[in-house]
């Protein structure tokens, strides 16, 4: 299994008013990258694979409030291959890119169950 973390970091904008920090948002971001097609990238996606990067990007949002997913290999293989495909990426995708390139890796038997309240 792959750990993502996808903790909203910042990134310094230039608005009239002068420098800015203002939230990067991971998740929705990675959603993008995944299902993206067009000029930015070289993926070309039939409907299964559409359909198939569309619930991993659901399970990423799903986990936004954790500030981390798990990933299974073949779910994190194709978050993987989406970036590699895409470019476009700019000094705002740095600290997100690294996150993807140096993913942690999980064994089964390390994940922590949470109990349900």
């Amino acid at each position: 299994m792959k750990k993502i973390n996808i903790k909203v970091y910042t990134i310094e904008v230039l608005t009239e008013s002068g420098v800015r920090n203002i939230p990067y948002n991971v998740t929705s971001s990675i959603e993008n990258i995944l299902l993206a097609t067009g000029q930015m990238t070289s993926q070309r996606l039939t409907m299964v694979e559409t359909l198939a990067n569309a619930r991993i990007a659901e399970k990423i949002k799903a986990a936004e409030k954790e500030g981390y997913v798990l990933l299974e290999d073949a779910e994190f293989s194709k978050v993987d291959k989406a970036f590699k495909s895409f470019s476009g990426f700019g000094k705002n995708e740095v600290e997100l890119c690294k996150r993807i390139e140096e993913v942690e890796d999980i064994k089964p038997e390390d994940i922590k169950i949470k109990k349900k309240k």
